[in-house]
């Protein structure tokens, strides 16, 4: 997430929805102001989505098998996004856009010849 934030090559998004969510799973181990402290941090520097009517009607007609990663690939293909980027492959098998872990988007972008760039 750094690079998103650091290099203007790089344009992040993420869905409206991931901000909440974020909340949700910090609340886990840590009380409610540090739960929306981190999620202000993780969202830092980058776009949001909106969600939508549109959106959410496309996820809830989806074939693919979890409502929230659908609204995730609703909302990547929406914004007409390069890749979606995600530690849970196996649920996007059939999305209409490119699905990457985040280790093989570093590969793919050469990430290390970006790097090395910013610190000169």
């Amino acid at each position: 997430m750094n690079l998103v934030r650091r290099s203007p090559e790089v344009e992040g998004w993420i869905a409206a929805l991931t901000v909440p969510l974020l909340s949700f799973f910090r609340l886990r181990v840590t009380d409610e102001q540090q739960a929306r402290t981190d999620a202000r941090a993780s969202v830092q520097g980058f776009n949001l989505v909106p969600l939508t009517q549109a959106i959410i009607d496309e996820a809830l007609a989806s074939m693919l098998p979890d409502f929230e990663d659908n609204i995730q690939m609703i909302s990547a293909k929406t914004i007409a996004a390069g890749h979606l980027i995600t530690r849970n492959k196996k649920h996007f098998q059939s999305a209409p856009v490119s699905i990457l872990t985040p280790e093989e988007w570093l590969v793919l972008e050469n990430v290390v010849a970006i790097e090395e760039t910013m610190q000169t």
